[in-house]
């Protein structure tokens, strides 16, 4: 997700990057990563976001393999991961990772 967001980072302002853990929570381990990089369209994306080969930014190098990664790896641990994005303002992304 770092590297999307310094790939993806908007054109128009610095790049920011907020990573945010709350651990012990009642369900386990939240993540919270934001950028303000230039996001994509919510609507457009739908479903797919998460899903191998897909890709939003055609201007940028890329396999579209990496978001699907995370949501599998994560998965795979009993965790999963959200997304909201708008185009042009950002990106943040909430990985619930499981107690045990």
């Amino acid at each position: 997700m770092l590297s999307n967001a310094i790939n993806y980072r908007s054109r128009d302002r610095s790049l920011v990057v907020h990573i945010k853990c709350f651990g012990n929570t009642e369900k386990g381990t939240l993540i919270s990563f934001s950028d303000n990089g230039s996001g994509f369209d919510m609507d457009k994306a739908g479903d797919d976001v998460f899903k191998l080969y897909k890709r939003f930014h055609t201007d940028k190098r890329g396999r579209g393999i990496g978001l699907y990664l995370v949501k599998t790896h994560l998965e795979a641990m009993g965790g999963h991961v959200e997304v909201s994005s708008q185009l042009g303002v950002g990106t943040k992304f909430l990985i619930y990772l499981p107690k045990n």
